[in-house]
């Protein structure tokens, strides 16, 4: 399943959509087509799969959707004894099932796109969500359970999401919001009173605890904090999501305002973390030492400064949400000229803050992903699927 390299800029549009279906198959939707032996970038990886799902959905594509709804299915099908959703999985043939909830910790996040991937999926009318309503209760108990203290926010170890190389902790922003998130939707979907109203109330402590009135002007939200420190770190993810969920609203307003202002508008693209831990900075041993098969947080790489199409992706659908237009397209004309700067391009991970040059694994879902989303960012499939 090998793509090759996309000549730009003229076909990375369909491209990134042939990328998807190419990806779709009867168990899911795979990571990617790349062969790389240090990872198991073949298998279904729950966010990866649910977020092209949702691409598929924009793009009222059929391909896409089914198998959308069939990762869907195979997660259920698969989930643990007390609502577990699996970070990843691979159906091989002749063999059980190869399930991960998790390598150096759990996943959470797998739940909570797990939730949203039922929730999207029925809002568009391609899954009948009445055969998931048990696992979906499960998983709202499950978070419930992992919240423990009654306090309405979940505490998530580090490597428990997606920036499972990343060293933040604790009660994590991006967590939060998919949480509330999901449950809103939900809520609606099977006549949850009490899930919606968890949802307002994850809302409140967010709008509370992550913007303190004590640190003076700010510009975007915490990105978490825990009872031993605060990640006073920009998170493009976070907010992307945070201003896309109208989730704590005026938070995710400030944070679009400075993202155009601090990059936008500055002929810049936003990395996933600012600002970077470099060899300088005291965090940088930790980070060092921190990782699965080999150290890739090196200065504006991977988590560390990196810019992930699949968040800009997000940040695109955010600025069209919220109407900003002309910031839509002067992001839209960042990654093009970025893009384009390159010469060919195989759909990597993400692309060096300074040099923009492709980096990581390559024939990723995720990238494809994001670039989708950034070109449909606005469109009547947008509000299709995010309003209806």
């Amino acid at each position: 399943m090998r793509v090759a390299p996309v000549k730009l800029p003229g076909s990375i549009d369909a491209a990134a959509v042939d990328l998807l279906r190419t990806l779709s198959a009867p168990d899911g939707i795979h990571a990617s087509a790349s062969t790389a032996a240090t990872a198991n970038y073949r298998a279904v990886f729950t966010r990866d799969a649910v977020m092209a799902g949702i691409a598929g959905l924009l793009l009222k594509d059929d391909v896409i959707s089914t198998a959308l709804v069939q990762t869907l299915e195979h997660l259920r099908a698969l989930q643990g004894p007390e609502g577990q959703i699996a970070s990843n999985f691979e159906i091989r043939a002749g063999h059980a099932p190869a399930v991960s909830f998790g390598t150096l910790a759990p996943r959470f996040d797998s739940a909570t796109w797990y939730l949203l991937g039922v929730a999207f999926a029925a809002r568009a009318q391609v899954l009948d969500p009445e055969p998931f309503r048990e696992s979906v209760r499960s998983v709202v108990r499950l978070l419930a359970a992992l919240e423990y203290n009654g306090r309405h926010l979940i505490f998530v170890p580090p490597g428990g999401n997606w920036a499972d190389e990343y060293i933040y902790d604790g009660y994590v922003l991006y967590d939060q919001v998919l949480r509330a998130w999901a449950l809103r939707l939900l809520g609606t979907t099977y006549s949850e009173v009490a899930w919606i109203e968890k949802s307002l109330q994850i809302q409140q402590v967010i709008s509370e605890r992550y913007w303190p009135a004590a640190a003076g002007q700010r510009h975007f939200p915490l990105a978490s904090f825990s009872p031993t420190r605060t990640h006073d770190v920009f998170d493009l993810a976070a907010c992307s999501l945070l201003s896309m969920s109208d989730v704590a609203q005026p938070i995710g307003d400030a944070a679009l305002e400075w993202i155009a202002e601090h990059f936008l508008r500055r002929s810049a693209l936003p990395p996933v973390f600012h600002p970077v831990i470099d060899e300088s900075h005291p965090d940088w041993p930790a980070l060092r030492r921190y990782h699965l098969h080999a150290f890739r947080n090196h200065p504006h790489e991977y988590h560390n400064g990196g810019i992930w199409p699949i968040w800009l992706g997000w940040l695109a659908l955010a600025l069209a949400h919220r109407g900003r237009a002309a910031d839509l397209d002067r992001l839209r004309h960042e990654v093009h000229e970025r893009l384009h700067r390159q010469g060919a391009f195989s759909f990597e991970e993400f692309l060096h803050g300074r040099t923009g040059a492709p980096g990581g694994v390559g024939q990723m879902a995720y990238t494809a992903t994001g670039l989708t989303f950034l070109r449909l960012a606005g469109s009547t499939g947008q509000r299709r699927v995010f309003t209806a």
